[in-house]
């Protein structure tokens, strides 16, 4: 969520009734008043898939670890660590 373009960075626009392009105040203003703190980046498709992938993969090997682990005399029952992952 840290990448991409941020809506309250860019340009807001409106036209008047000659055509001309001028900035919308009430964007800024809404902005200044609703969305502090809020995270409003919108993250490129490619980004998402990424992390999406990354996800995918840690889901993977959490799938593959052993339900029951022995360490020396120790054996571990990792099941609910696994089900809480």
């Amino acid at each position: 969520m840290n990448t991409g373009d941020d809506p309250r960075e860019q340009s807001h626009v409106l036209y008047n009734d000659d055509g001309e392009e001028i900035e919308d105040p009430t964007f800024r203003w809404m902005a200044s008043k609703i969305l502090i703190g809020v995270n409003t980046k919108k993250p490129s498709l490619e980004a998402f898939d990424e992390k999406i992938t990354f996800l995918n993969s840690i889901k993977h090997d959490i799938a593959g670890m052993k339900t029951v682990i022995d360490i020396g005399w120790l054996r571990v029952h990792a099941t609910p660590f696994i089900k809480q992952l």
